[in-house]
């Protein structure tokens, strides 16, 4: 047990498939053996979905904190009122509240080193809403006063970031500033190397505009200039580029991430590459927090249909990054000696044509 990582579920909105979704995970004999798992929930609950699941066989092990989990077992914290009423395919005020409870609680244990990471099951956007956030990513960056904290969104061929989340689609433009995409830049390039432990990341950057440019545009006078600047910080980043080309060509494939300008213009694509089990990440936390890109989809709840691998990737993508900042963390504590034989050579001087098939290839 003192080898494995807590990972700590909070079990999002009870009227949607979050219950679906944990007891198909947990139910899997190979997670106690990968972790210690905690669900940050309502016993009452699991076992009405246990029953209608018939899932009988499965059992939860109640404890009161994390130092009580039972290393064979899955675990669970009760953070719900005895009495909170499932109303399936519904949310309600009842049900986000107990969602935003259970998170706030495998919050708190995690920010005590009481769990190592936090998985957060699909909820309402009403329960974000009532604690004055607009989404999950949104409700962290105000709680760790983390200006920057961006969404990443992870499966097996992408990684994808934001400069902006939210608000207006006619918003966007305005919100744009040079400043923003070179903070972003940082951040995404930050994360690459000490969470998922990649030494020289290499990120395409997204255009706003498709075809429409010039000197006042906004990639001539905003993001073109934020690229520069990062190159010569030694990011590599490259761009920018019109979105429909960049992911029509599958160019994504010879970077590392990308960064688009807003969230439409990177999940769109990213949810239509159809690879299962998407999952997100939020970046620039004290926390590692991971989530799937799920929904509560009120309106196929009770009706085991819900695939779990969102979740159980979320899970995976957690523990990878827990273990790699550790790695890290340990790495800059005692450093191997560091020779560059390159010594003359400029990564920050890279091009497009410099990435092997980025640029597409004159036909003969």
């Amino acid at each position: 047990m003192e080898n494995r990582l807590s990972v700590g579920i909070s079990h999002g909105d009870v009227n949607g498939i979050s219950y679906e979704l944990i007891i198909k995970l947990l139910a899997e004999n190979r997670m106690c053996e990968l972790c210690v798992p905690i669900l940050y929930g309502s016993p009452k609950v699991a076992a009405y979905y246990r029953k209608a699941l018939n899932a009988e066989t499965f059992a939860l092990n109640p404890i009161k904190e994390p130092s009580e989990a039972n290393g064979k077992r899955s675990n669970i914290i009760n953070c719900a009122d005895d009495e909170v009423k499932v109303e399936l395919g519904k949310e309600t005020d009842e049900s986000d509240r107990a969602a935003m409870a259970a998170l706030k609680r495998a919050l708190d244990h995690a920010d005590g080193g009481h769990i190592d990471v936090v998985v957060a099951a699909p909820q309402g956007k009403g329960s974000f809403l009532a604690d004055g956030a607009a989404d999950l990513t949104d409700f962290l960056r105000k709680r760790y006063g983390a200006a920057d904290a961006m969404t990443l969104a992870v499966n097996e061929k992408v990684r994808i970031g934001f400069v902006t989340e939210g608000g207006r689609l006619r918003d966007v433009p305005g919100q744009v500033t040079a400043r923003g995409v070179l903070r972003k830049l940082t951040l995404l390039a930050n994360t690459l190397r000490d969470d998922f432990t990649i030494q020289k990341p290499k990120i395409a950057v997204l255009a706003l505009n498709s075809r429409v440019r010039g000197e006042q545009s906004e990639e001539a006078v905003v993001i073109g200039p934020a690229i520069e600047r990062a190159r010569q910080s030694g990011i590599m980043a490259l761009g920018p580029f019109a979105a429909e080309e960049f992911f029509a060509k599958r160019m994504y494939e010879k970077f590392d991430a990308v960064l688009a300008m807003y969230r439409d213009q990177g999940m769109v694509p990213f949810s239509a590459m159809n690879v299962p089990g998407n999952a997100v990440y939020v970046a620039g936390l004290p926390v590692v927090c991971a989530a799937s890109l799920d929904d509560p989809r009120y309106d196929s709840v009770g009706q085991n249909q819900a695939d779990e691998q969102g979740l159980r990737n979320a899970l995976y993508l957690a523990m990878d990054v827990r273990a790699n900042r550790a790695r890290n963390k340990e790495l800059k504590r005692n450093p191997l000696p560091h020779y560059d034989i390159a010594s003359n050579g400029n990564e920050s001087d890279l091009n497009v044509e410099q990435i092997e098939g980025v640029k597409e290839e004159p036909e003969d």
